[in-house]
């Protein structure tokens, strides 16, 4: 399967306002991308993630004002972890949440160092030390931010999955994906690097319940529009339904649910570039063409940010 690594992971988040501080002022990410649910578009859709938003640094955020506490359980996307260059960098990462007054734990992960903490809405959240191991050459810095560039977040690192069985996501990523198995645990594209990791957690406790903070979904990348199109006629031979592929503006995706995880394939390009400057992203709404005719309608619900 021509998958490259991560592209995106989308989370729930209760004030989108909050949510733009804690990503961009704490961790230094950009605000790559302001835009709305295309399925609801009474909701923002943050994107946040280098200078461009290239897949594989990109988290996303669904704003849903009524949402209630989050219950972490089975069956779920549990936590992602972000990948920074070196120790300094998860000591400065120690010292500037600390003094935001957000707890944080050392310990290591997947035999790395790591720092773990919550983000407002209580997602789970690790920084791994990524020591000179392999990442994408596309991933960028951002010039905006105040970190210095030595010791920004790189971009994502592995996502933990929690279930009931692993045994069937486990044959899912090798058999229909082509990941390799790295232990009984830990499956990757690329046994140099933590970027495209996937860690599967067996949990027989109780299951998720959404809310503030949950994981809605997990996307990987795909180069083109014939690879997706490859993806999808391989995954319509299984069970279950997906999507189709489905026209984003911003990628083309399809969605498919395996082992009660729901999985996006997405395409690199055109991404966020197609109708923004690089120095302008994110500072207006950004609408796909066949919702600008429901601009001010879709303005006029939305609390400025």
């Amino acid at each position: 399967m021509p998958i490259t690594g991560h592209h995106h992971i989308s989370m729930y988040t209760k004030d989108a306002r909050q949510n733009k501080y804690f990503y961009t002022e704490i961790l230094g990410l950009r605000l790559v991308e302001k835009t709305v649910n295309q399925d609801n578009p009474t909701m923002y859709h943050l994107f946040y993630g280098d200078q461009t938003g290239t897949p594989g640094t990109l988290l996303t955020f669904f704003e849903m004002p009524n949402l209630g506490k989050h219950h972490p359980g089975t069956n779920s996307i549990a936590r992602l972890a972000l990948l920074v260059p070196d120790k300094q960098a998860l000591d400065f990462f120690e010292a500037r949440l600390n003094r935001y007054e957000i707890q944080t734990t050392t310990s290591t992960y997947l035999g790395q160092q790591a720092l773990a903490f919550q983000d407002p809405d209580g997602l789970e959240l690790i920084l791994i030390d990524n020591h000179d191991r392999k990442i994408p050459e596309v991933w960028q810095h951002n010039p905006y931010s105040d970190i210095p560039e030595n010791l920004q977040i790189l971009g994502m690192g592995p996502v933990e999955l929690r279930l009931r069985d692993i045994r069937p996501t486990a044959d899912f990523l090798v058999d229909i994906l082509g990941y390799q198995p790295l232990s009984a645990d830990v499956y990757s594209l690329d046994s140099k690097g933590l970027y495209s990791d996937f860690v599967l957690v067996e949990d027989n406790g109780e299951r998720v319940k959404p809310g503030r903070g949950y994981v809605h979904h997990i996307a990987v990348s795909v180069p083109t529009d014939e690879d997706l199109e490859a993806i999808r006629q391989k995954i319509d031979q299984l069970s279950g339904s997906n999507s189709g592929i489905i026209d984003r503006y911003f990628f083309k995706s399809l969605y498919y649910r395996h082992n009660k995880i729901m999985y996006e394939f997405a395409t690199e390009a055109p991404g966020f570039i197609i109708d923004t400057p690089i120095e302008n992203l994110g500072e207006t709404l950004t609408l796909p063409d066949f919702l600008e005719d429901r601009r001010a309608e879709i303005e006029n619900n939305l609390e400025e940010i």
